[in-house]
């Protein structure tokens, strides 16, 4: 492994001290956030780091239960969890997106249970219409209003462009990794790419693009020495159980693109146009995230159909959270789709917090052989 990917994988499993560390030298207010429907740039343009929030897998659910339904994603309910017990202590605010049911009817409870400095709810519209871009825009522009009173600093223009640049930069670099798994055989592992955007969910953007940038040479002067006889994309949600990957990856398998919240989904699409209006650019681009709450079955295909021709993906894991509804609810349409007019074989595993991976084991690597034959 290189030594960026070591800095990276560190970053990613030791995020409570990096952030507590950045906290204390730099003295930064810092938000959380569901989803990559969020424009982060806003929040980053107002001087404050933003904060991917995803459960740690260090602890079982225990005080979450007697606040949220225990039928939700247990994703959400052990990050609440965690939350409650004070896990998160250079978190300074929270921002709540309109999108799974779960994270939506979240923003109640966080106000009464735990009220921080700064809560806020953003509507995330679920049509891509000229009007719904103009709504989300004009909710954007109240959510600005919300961080320059919470900051007490105006979220100039430049600075919202500035952010929007070094944004743009991050999605370019992390695609150009992406990219090298489309190699026979790859250059990087799924594992290790998502050690690379998980990061990035840590780390201060521009300090992300430089390890980026570093990450870029060391790979281009290694020799391959990664085995990929089978080429996998895999699909869901919050995919964001490291084990999982590895897991999958543990035989003669390689994922070598995805279709998930923490992977492709969060930097595929980058800000267009944003000269005139940057609040308007911003809801352009973060209204095309294709989440599965928010974009259509035919648009989603789409996306995934041409992953698996691109990256040559000859098999497809749907790996779907136990409660993960609007994952659910369109599975089995996808799964058709990618049966019917791609002819590639699927395998649809159920994940859950901290789930044991010995049964998903035997399934996956089942799947694996038959994809050999």
């Amino acid at each position: 492994m290189s030594s960026v990917l070591e800095q990276m994988s560190s970053a990613v499993s030791n995020a409570p001290a990096v952030l507590q560390k950045m906290k204390r030298n730099t003295g930064c207010r810092m938000i959380g956030f569901f989803h990559p429907v969020i424009p982060e740039e806003l929040i980053y343009a107002a001087g404050i780091h933003p904060v991917r929030l995803f459960p740690y897998f260090d602890d079982s659910i225990t005080l979450a239960d007697s606040q949220l339904q225990t039928f939700l994603c247990s994703y959400l309910r052990a990050e609440w969890d965690q939350i409650v017990k004070g896990k998160y202590p250079y978190l300074d605010g929270a921002i709540i997106p309109r999108s799974c049911e779960a994270v939506t009817f979240l923003y109640q409870t966080w106000r009464r249970h735990n009220p921080y400095q700064f809560i806020d709810y953003i509507n995330v519209p679920w049509k891509r219409s000229e009007n719904a871009i103009s709504f989300f825009a004009k909710e954007l522009g109240r959510v600005k209003r919300d961080l320059e009173k919470f900051t007490g600093r105006e979220i100039s223009k430049d600075s919202l462009s500035s952010a929007i640049e070094v944004y743009n930069r991050n999605r370019e670099l992390l695609k150009k990794v992406h990219d090298l798994r489309k190699s026979k055989p790859p250059f990087i592992s799924g594992l290790q790419a998502y050690h690379v955007v998980m990061s990035s969910f840590v780390l201060d953007k521009r300090e992300h693009n430089g390890l980026l940038e570093q990450l870029l040479t060391e790979l281009s002067r290694r020799p391959q020495s990664l085995k990929a006889e089978v080429r996998l994309l895999l699909s869901g949600g919050c995919v964001i159980d490291s084990r999982l990957w590895g897991m999958i990856e543990s035989g003669r398998a390689m994922i070598v693109a995805d279709d998930v919240n923490n992977g492709s989904r969060t930097f595929w699409h980058f800000v267009e146009d944003r000269t005139n209006d940057p609040l308007e650019a911003l809801a352009k681009r973060y209204a095309t995230v294709p989440c599965g709450f928010n974009t259509s079955i035919a648009d989603r295909f789409k996306y995934i159909s041409e992953m698996i021709t691109e990256y040559e993906a000859n098999g497809v894991i749907f790996a779907i959270n136990k409660n993960c509804e609007s994952e659910k609810f369109v599975y089995p349409e996808l799964d058709k789709k990618v049966k019917d007019k791609l002819h590639v074989p699927t395998l649809n595993i159920e994940t859950d917090y901290l789930i044991d991976m010995a049964p998903l084991r035997t399934r996956v690597e089942a799947f694996v052989e038959s994809l050999k034959v």
